[in-house]
């Protein structure tokens, strides 16, 4: 299992955590998600520092387990929240792609052209790929990528 680099940031997350930590939207979801955007990324040849900071914000804000809509939105404002204070640092596009996954993770916006970038939908589809968790069997249609795709058919 990967381990995160973010140390400093993920004691930071805890810290402001509203439900369990332990729990469906905690820190094993977000170990898991990482590890999908490994997968994804190691099948397109692709690198990024936006996967393990999705990956330990998209839910950092979220009020409950149930049902939050507002808590990607939040997860966005938290995102600049970090970059302002020099928590995190990405360049401009790195930024935009975080941003734009964690706001849209759960809604997404499919008029906006970062829903066609390819880190944005690894960003997705990871996320995506652990919704077992909650007893929800992945569907290929949700997925924006080719391998998640497969990958669903073979669960």
């Amino acid at each position: 299992m990967n381990l995160f680099t973010h140390k400093s940031l993920l004691s930071l997350i805890k810290d402001g955590f509203k439900i369990d930590f332990y729990g469906d939207h905690g820190i094993t979801h977000w170990q898991r998600v990482f590890n999908n955007t490994q997968k994804l990324a190691k099948h397109y040849k692709i690198t990024s520092d936006v996967f393990e900071l999705f990956a330990l914000l998209h839910d950092s804000k979220r009020h409950n387990e149930l049902f939050d809509e507002k808590h990607g939105p939040r997860a966005a404002a938290f995102v600049k929240k970090l970059l302002r204070e020099g928590v995190i640092s990405l360049n401009s596009d790195d930024e935009k792609r975080l941003l734009f996954a964690c706001a849209n993770h759960t809604v997404t916006d499919t008029t906006n052209p970062l829903c066609n970038d390819l880190v944005v939908q690894i960003c997705f589809d990871s996320d995506r790929l652990d919704i077992g968790r909650v007893g929800i069997q992945p569907e290929a249609q949700y997925m924006a990528t080719q391998y998640a795709r497969a990958l669903i058919q073979k669960i």
